[in-house]
């Protein structure tokens, strides 16, 4: 018996950017490539050939499936395999995909779809959805619908018993972030054919739930939950995408502000899918919005508990882990139970390393509590330092939160040469903050006319992170005149290069930070004023980058 084949087929227009790195991640997985091109006016038929491709050229009629079914009458393969141009199969895939592919008991197979924030596969992961990406080649298995064309329809109308197995399979998909939407206008064009669709099938509950995520991205949330609640009318809980018709209308409502009707919802579809980690996550934002902080407490512990969701559900990265984490440990933080957050934090970071904002707040609780001094044997004993890279990130995190003490222990462990320039900068910072440069040389980084200035790292962020060391460094050499005079001229300074309003925000963020921790080193630990002080610290929020 001959060895299944798959066919690739895709539909692509003016994808030159994103075709060369699609293409590239199946060779050898497939073993044949059906491009239908819909009018391209670049260089993408060109790379599609290049690729050993058959090409079909097709006038855009405004409809996804039809166009999508003229490749598949064209492919022979015994499987077949859908990719969009923004989307790369992951390299541990390929062998996988081949074995599916012997496995003919089968008439289809869901991918993992992982939709990525940014257009690089480092971004972050906005969420993971199962879609039946590959199928047996039979000529009844044709795509339906001008939009959000489905597949698994016509299989199972053929096959009610049709088998169709969750694989682990990852497809990598960069077209919906954020720029590449507003460039290509795919809101408006969605709405408009989802509008077309309705108005043939008024009663269709599965583009009842597409336009409502459509009116969920423009952030009309009424819209949506109308459309949200009229899918949930037509369909029943066993249908591939009902939890996320429940998920999504428990977020509308939050949303709208409506939290107690929002929790009910949630309540109702835990007990329809009590092991949707997403829907315990939801339920404890929708709490903490409601400002009931013991019920938000108890329902991120629950999704903490849950883990993260099956694979047999579109779920968002961290839910369950990372995010519910950081979430618990915030509240316990706001609740003064410093030792609960330091943990969750901790738990954060071990399981998403990437992120710094529950490292941060870690930086933070040490430093109001005056224990600074421990930060290094806290991330030797419970953090792996494993590159120079993670090192710098680190020491970065912590002049951001003017812990230098911490800082400068860890930069005599960055002993590479590469960072020398890093290291030299780094520590000029720390001897600033430790008063160990002349008044008069802080002076002058405050006014960005002093060799510090001329001598650091380009860009506003940079200027403005000695300036500020300069005022803290004039708070605890117990020149507060100067220091005020320095706020004063940090304030009144203007960038013609920088965004007017992000500058001022952080200004003003880098200047309450700086005030609270001159005024921390004034006063005693013993002193009613420096509880008060340390409180009103720990509340300000992360300054922001520029």
């Amino acid at each position: 018996m001959s060895q299944p084949t798959i066919s690739l087929c895709m539909i692509v227009k003016n994808e030159e950017s994103h075709l060369p790195r699609c293409l590239g991640s199946i060779r050898g997985a497939v073993d044949e490539i059906i491009v239908v091109d819909t009018g391209s006016h670049d260089n993408t038929v060109k790379i599609a050939d290049s690729f050993g491709a058959k090409i079909l050229s097709l006038p855009w009629s405004g409809d996804f499936s039809f166009c999508r079914n003229a490749g598949l009458a064209a492919a022979r393969g015994t499987w077949i395999l859908i990719l969009d141009a923004d989307e790369e199969l992951d390299e541990n895939g390929q062998e996988e995909l081949r074995l599916c592919s012997t496995h003919l008991e089968y008439d289809g197979f869901f991918l993992q779809i992982h939709n990525h924030a940014g257009e690089s596969r480092q971004s972050a992961t906005a969420t993971i959805n199962p879609i039946l990406r590959m199928f047996r080649n039979r000529p009844e298995h044709r795509f339906r619908g001008k939009i959000h064309e489905q597949i698994a329809y016509a299989i199972t109308e053929r096959n009610p018993q049709a088998a169709l197995h969750l694989s682990s399979v990852k497809i990598h998909h960069y077209g919906y972030a954020h720029d590449i939407v507003v460039k290509r206008d795919k809101i408006q064009r969605n709405l408009q054919l989802l509008a077309q669709e309705l108005r043939d099938r008024p009663n269709d509950p599965f583009h009842h739930y597409n336009i409502a995520v459509e009116y969920m991205r423009m952030n009309d949330f009424k819209q949506a939950l109308e459309h949200l609640r009229t899918s949930i009318a037509l369909t029943v809980p066993e249908i591939s995408y009902a939890h996320l018709l429940h998920k999504y209308e428990a977020r509308c409502l939050l949303q709208l502000g409506e939290h107690q009707e929002a929790a009910q919802v949630c309540d109702r579809a835990i007990s329809l899918f009590p092991d949707y980690t997403d829907l315990y996550h939801v339920k404890g934002a929708i709490h903490l919005a409601a400002g009931a902080k013991s019920q938000a407490l108890a329902a991120f512990l629950q999704a903490v508990e849950q883990g993260p969701a099956p694979a047999l559900y579109h779920t968002e990265p961290g839910m369950g882990t990372f995010l519910s984490a950081y979430a618990l440990g915030r509240l316990f933080e706001e609740s003064g139970d410093d030792a609960n957050a330091v943990h969750w934090y901790t738990e954060a970071v071990k399981q998403n390393s990437n992120r710094l904002q529950p490292l941060m707040r870690i930086f933070r609780i040490f430093k109001t509590l005056g224990m600074e001094q421990d930060i290094p044997r806290l991330l030797s004993e419970r953090f792996r330092l494993s590159s120079p890279e993670t090192l710098v990130n680190i020491v970065n995190a912590l002049l951001e939160d003017s812990c230098f003490q911490a800082a400068s222990a860890l930069l005599s462990q960055l002993d590479e040469e590469e960072y020398e320039c890093f290291r030299s900068s780094a520590m000029r910072k720390c001897e600033l903050w430790s008063g160990k440069t002349p008044a008069a040389a802080a002076a002058m980084a405050a006014s960005g006319k002093g060799p510090i200035a001329e001598s650091s790292a380009t860009g506003p962020s940079a200027r403005i992170d000695e300036r500020e060391l300069a005022i803290k460094s004039a708070y605890f050499n117990h020149r507060a005149d100067q220091a005020l005079e320095l706020i004063g001229l940090w304030r009144q300074n203007k960038q013609a290069d920088a965004d007017s309003t992000a500058y001022e925000a952080y200004r003003k963020s880098r200047t309450l930070i700086a005030l609270a921790d001159a005024q921390l080193g004034r006063h005693k630990s013993a002193s009613p004023h420096y509880s008060l002080i340390r409180l009103a610290r720990q509340s300000l929020p992360l300054a922001r980058s520029l």
